[in-house]
C-alpha cells in the first residue's frame, strides 16, 4: 500500500541489544511534503565498539559513527524492444549503497535515507526503506521502516492485448489497474514504414478495463501499439504504457 501523511516524526520500533546482538536498532520516519518520506535508523552501541555493514536504496547520511568502506551500485537500465518507451521509475532510479561504519562504544549513529516519487506511483510502489544488516556478530537480517500513506495522486498502469476480428481489424482489451473507474485511454500505433506513431482510438476505463471492440488499420503489416491514460480526477495522473506491443497484421488469404 502506498503511504505518506502530513505527520510528524512518529517513531516504529526499538528493538533490543538482546534480539540480534549488540548494537541496538530504532526506526523513525518524517514526512517530508506531499510525495516524500525520510527515514531514519538509529544504532546504538554496547559496552564495546561495534561494527555493522548495512545496504539500503539511495545514499544515506551518516552521524556519529566512522565510515569505513561505502560503495553504491547503480540501478539496471531498462530498454524496449520497440520505438516506443515510457519507463515507470516512480523512485527515480536509485541506486543501492552498502556501507560499513564502526561506532564507539556506548554512542548512537544516526542514519537517514529519503525516499521521494520522482512521477505519480502505480498501487505496488511503496516509500517504505528496507535495511539489510549485516552485525560483526550474528546472522543477518532485515528492518523495514514503514512509510505513512501516501495522499497524493496515483499514476495508472496499463496492460492489454490484441486478437485479429477480420481482415485488418483488430480487438484489443486492457486493463487499468484495480478499482480505477474514471478517465480514458488513448490508443496509438506506429504503421508499417512509418516514423511516428497517430493516435487510432478512444475507449472509456471502468471497473479497472477499457476495450476497443473493432479498429480497422489502413495497412497490413507489423504495427506497434502502445496505450495513453488520461485522467478524469485528482485522484488519478495521467499515464502511459512503459514499452510498445508489436503485433502483426496480414492481408486476408
Amino acid at each position: 500500500m502506498l503511504r505518506l501523511p502530513l505527520t510528524a516524526l512518529a517513531l516504529l520500533c526499538a528493538l533490543p541489544a538482546s534480539a540480534h546482538a549488540n548494537p541496538s536498532f530504532t526506526l523513525q520516519q518524517a514526512a517530508d511534503g506531499v510525495s516524500g518520506v525520510t527515514h531514519q535508523l538509529s544504532l546504538t552501541a554496547g559496552a564495546t565498539a561495534e561494527t555493522v555493514r548495512f545496504q539500503t536504496l539511495g545514499k544515506p547520511a551518516i552521524s556519529g559513527a566512522t565510515v569505513d568502506e561505502q560503495t553504491a551500485v547503480s540501478a539496471s537500465i531498462a530498454r524496449c524492444a520497440g520505438r516506443w518507451a515510457r519507463f515507470h521509475d516512480a523512485l527515480g532510479g536509485l541506486s543501492s549503497t552498502t556501507t560499513k561504519i564502526t561506532i564507539a562504544p556506548g554512542a548512537t549513529a544516526v542514519v537517514q535515507t529519503t525516499r521521494s516519487f520522482t512521477q505519480p506511483p502505480w498501487a505496488s510502489d511503496t516509500l517504505d526503506a528496507t535495511w539489510s544488516i549485516t552485525p560483526a556478530q550474528g546472522m543477518p537480517f532485515d528492518l523495514t521502516s514503514t512509510a505513512p500513506d501516501y495522499r497524493g495522486p496515483l499514476g495508472v498502469e496499463l496492460g492489454f492485448s490484441v486478437a485479429r476480428v477480420s481482415e485488418k481489424v483488430i480487438a484489443v482489451t486492457g486493463t487499468a489497474g484495480t478499482g480505477v473507474n474514471s478517465g480514458k485511454v488513448q490508443l496509438w500505433g506506429y504503421a508499417p514504414g512509418t516514423k511516428h506513431a497517430t493516435r487510432l482510438a478512444d475507449a472509456r476505463v471502468r471497473d479497472g478495463a477499457w476495450r476497443i471492440a473493432a479498429l480497422r488499420l489502413r495497412k497490413a503489416g507489423v504495427w506497434e501499439f502502445y496505450a495513453r491514460y488520461r485522467t478524469a480526477t485528482k485522484t488519478y495522473a495521467n499515464d502511459a504504457s512503459p514499452c510498445g506491443t508489436t503485433v502483426g497484421v496480414a492481408e486476408a488469404r
